[in-house]
């Protein structure tokens, strides 16, 4: 007879919370957050390694930062009702259903692996789960295909930023990528690439799919699927964040003790601390001791040709721009810096 913990590894995810983002829309920091809550309402501890603070159960289990990867599985049980969420970039489960309805989109690849996770990888069977005594569980696609398009699945959310300053973010992080899958850019080096070519001929295409796809399926099904912001997430996390776990829960609680203290462990300065300690990004995509993690202080520079064409592009494939917060400058040349304290792209 198998253990709870065997059978619940090797029992397909039929019914999985889907929380995903666009690239550099706060991937890696809804990541820490969702997995410093979980322990901590677990009884683990995690100590401040710039504080010395210990947020939890003094004496609980340590959370351990030398096996954290990135999932794309985290076990949230203690947290939710669910075994499991996925926290990554996907294309929204049931938009299969009625991708037909965009001429574009199957015409339309993705510049660089990784904006589907859900139905790229070859195999579904081993999903690396944080979190858990087990470090696989099988996910059936499929099924969650099928819950989705019918309106009876679990809960979806799609974090987004606006185009430009997504793009901009992203260009940065992937001239800088250990793998050239991301480094390289129809076959030139990415940072030899204008910036131009690269956003219309690739971020703002790949953006566009991945964006439709929960669009269209909160159109069909908005109490399955939520869209939420990027900049309003920076501007306030905790209150963002509870209305995400709210959403993806199905619960309408009105406090999650321990979010305070995870969202403060997730702040940039200490994920940083955490990486010196480790000598590599904690994402593992960086070459040498590189961070992911940028300072967020930038002042990139579009006129107004490049974010018309930017929006006229978007509005050709069905996109609702309204939906995007952009600059709140006078000058809307201007993408203004985000001071991320507590977020990491």
């Amino acid at each position: 007879m198998y253990s709870r913990n065997k059978w619940l590894q090797m029992r397909p995810r039929k019914e999985l919370p889907v929380l995903s983002t666009i690239p550099r829309s706060g991937t890696w920091f809804l990541r820490y957050v969702i997995s410093f809550l979980s322990h901590l309402d677990r009884g683990g501890r995690i100590d401040d390694r710039i504080t010395g603070e210990v947020a939890g159960d003094p004496s609980g289990v340590p959370f351990n930062f030398e096996r954290f990867a990135g999932g794309p599985l985290f076990r949230v049980r203690s947290t939710m009702r669910f075994e499991h969420m996925f926290i990554g970039h996907t294309v929204c489960p049931g938009f299969s259903g009625f991708a037909g309805d965009y001429a574009w989109w199957s015409k339309t690849p993705f510049h660089v692996p990784g904006y589907d996770g859900l139905h790229e990888e070859p195999s579904y069977e081993n999903t690396p789960v944080e979190l858990a005594p087990y470090r696989y569980a099988p996910i059936s696609v499929p099924a969650l295909e099928r819950a989705s398009l019918a309106g009876r699945g679990a809960a979806m959310a799609l974090v987004y930023r606006n185009p430009l300053a997504q793009a901009a973010s992203y260009h940065r992080y992937c001239i800088s990528h250990a793998n050239p899958a991301y480094s390289f850019f129809n076959g030139r080096s990415l940072a030899d690439v204008p910036f131009d070519d690269y956003l219309f001929g690739g971020a703002l295409p790949s953006y566009a799919k991945q964006f439709i796809s929960f669009q269209a399926m909160a159109a069909r099904h908005p109490g399955l699927v939520r869209l939420v912001a990027y900049e309003r997430l920076v501007a306030d996390p905790m209150k963002v964040i509870a209305q995400l776990l709210n959403h993806l829960s199905g619960t309408s609680r009105g406090d999650w003790p321990n979010l305070g203290d995870a969202i403060h462990l997730a702040r940039r300065e200490h994920l940083k601390a955490v990486e010196a300690e480790l000598g590599r990004s904690l994402d593992g995509t960086r070459a040498g001791r590189g961070s992911h993690m940028w300072l967020g202080h930038r002042n990139e520079q579009f006129d107004d040709a490049i974010r018309d064409e930017a929006v006229r592009r978007l509005q050709a494939m069905g996109v609702n721009t309204d939906l995007f917060v952009w600059s709140a400058a006078n000058d809307r040349r201007t993408v203004p810096p985000l001071v991320l304290g507590v977020a990491a792209e």
